[in-house]
């Protein structure tokens, strides 16, 4: 039997992103899947640690989307350096997103990778047609 528990929020205190950031997250490369990801894990941010405790199985009933789904999200997040696992149901959000606040002040943080302006339609148009030939190849 699988629980229905999502877990809350820590506070009901407004999770603020500068426009830098803002503008570095439009230039990240992520699915869908890995955008919803992220908005939960910051909704469900711990403004003293700058962690989200949740499970993938809770993620997946939050959102209402499939294990492999959820988990391509994460995998995204953690490529793109925008959030990693530390263990099992604890994710840390990059500082940038944070305001500066991790778990640990002598934890390493990875590079944000983002893509240049000029450079980030190529790489849509690359994967665009990259899943369009998959797509004629299964079809």
């Amino acid at each position: 039997m699988s629980s229905s528990y999502v877990p809350s929020p820590p506070t009901g205190a407004p999770v603020t992103i500068p426009r830098d950031v803002l503008r570095i997250l439009a230039l990240v490369d992520v699915s869908t899947a890995g955008r919803r990801v992220l908005d939960h894990l910051l909704y469900l941010s711990d403004p003293d640690t700058g962690t989200a405790a949740i499970s993938q199985n809770e993620m997946c009933a939050e959102l209402g989307a499939s294990k492999p789904t959820v988990n391509r999200g994460f995998k995204e997040l953690r490529e793109c350096g925008l959030a990693w696992s530390l263990e099992d149901g604890l994710y840390q959000l990059h500082p940038l997103l944070t305001g500066g606040v991790t778990l640990s002040p002598t934890m390493p943080v990875p590079q944000i990778k983002a893509a240049e302006p000029r450079r980030f339609t190529e790489q849509r148009r690359a994967r665009f047609a990259a899943q369009t030939a998959n797509l004629a190849t299964t079809g």
